[in-house]
């Protein structure tokens, strides 16, 4: 599951409204090159998914994995979405 969530993860930042809000990909990327951006993964990709998907309003994916491996995680960072915060997100290990 994790590897089609970072591919949405990617596809979702390429949407409009989530564009809109500045952020460069290597917030959230390790870049493999100046052309290429979207390298690994800095943050957990389950956690990226559902900051993009309460951003853009849409059903997330990971939604339900997130809560059952930490139950509230998703309710944390929805509701810091909610309120214009951008809510710290795990850190991921280079691969």
């Amino acid at each position: 599951m994790s590897s089609e969530i970072e591919k949405r993860c990617r596809e979702l930042f390429q949407e409009p409204a989530l564009r809109a809000k500045g952020w460069r990909p290597n917030l959230f990327w390790r870049p493999v090159s100046a052309l290429d951006p979207f390298g690994s993964l800095r943050v957990d990709p389950w956690e990226l998914e559902v900051l993009f998907c309460a951003v853009l309003a849409c059903p997330s994916q990971a939604r339900s994995a997130l809560e059952a491996r930490e139950s509230g995680r998703a309710g944390f960072i929805e509701r810091s979405i909610a309120h214009g915060e951008l809510p710290l997100l795990r850190y991921r290990e280079a691969p």
